[in-house]
């Protein structure tokens, strides 16, 4: 009875955690490519910084997209060779937006639950309204892989997510690890 229990409570929280998640991914790809032939894959070094923001655009971000590109592509059998003889070249972008999130409550009821505390003349109901003003920020992460000769793009993953202000080293790369596996888990798409 006692693992039962246990079993219902690691499903619990499981299920719990997985909705507290805000993060949505979404690809797209070219249907007619036959991905069946990619097995090497080197990056694309376009010259380009990933994003215009500071906080995407250092060294630190920069190594841990790559890392956990890299390591997610390898758990699927790809390897990293040289430019010259890869099957497909991977690219990446990354930006931060600043967005907006309105709350309005109306106040109908009096704390006494015998109507409103306040009438409106004209409509006879309250006229009482909270509206709360948050800003937060959202995290764009883009994964592209491109043909290696042309350089076009044959499947791209995008993921975005809500993110905080912590500057510690150890939840951005998991946070990083996360949305990279979350985006690459359709990479290469199913026939």
């Amino acid at each position: 009875m006692k693992r039962l229990s246990l079993y219902g409570l690691v499903g619990a929280l499981l299920i719990f955690c997985g909705a507290c998640s805000t993060l949505s991914v979404s690809t797209d790809y070219n249907p007619a490519y036959d991905f069946t032939k990619l097995k090497t894959y080197a990056w694309l070094d376009s010259g380009k910084a990933p994003g215009s923001d500071a906080r995407i655009n250092n060294d630190l971000v920069k190594d841990r997209v790559q890392a956990a590109v890299e390591r997610t592509l390898a758990a699927r059998g790809y390897v990293k060779t040289s430019p010259a003889s890869a099957d497909f070249r991977v690219s990446w972008l990354g930006a931060i937006d600043k967005k907006l999130e309105m709350e309005s409550i109306d106040h109908f009821y009096s704390p006494y639950g015998y109507g409103t505390l306040i009438r409106d003349p004209y409509w006879g109901a309250s006229a009482r309204r909270t509206v709360t003003t948050r800003e937060y920020e959202v995290g764009t992460l883009v994964i592209d892989i491109l043909d290696p000769v042309e350089h076009k793009l044959i499947w791209r993953g995008t993921g975005k997510d809500r993110i905080g202000g912590t500057g510690d080293p150890e939840k951005i790369t998991t946070g990083i690890n996360e949305a990279v596996t979350a985006i690459m888990e359709s990479f290469p798409p199913a026939k």
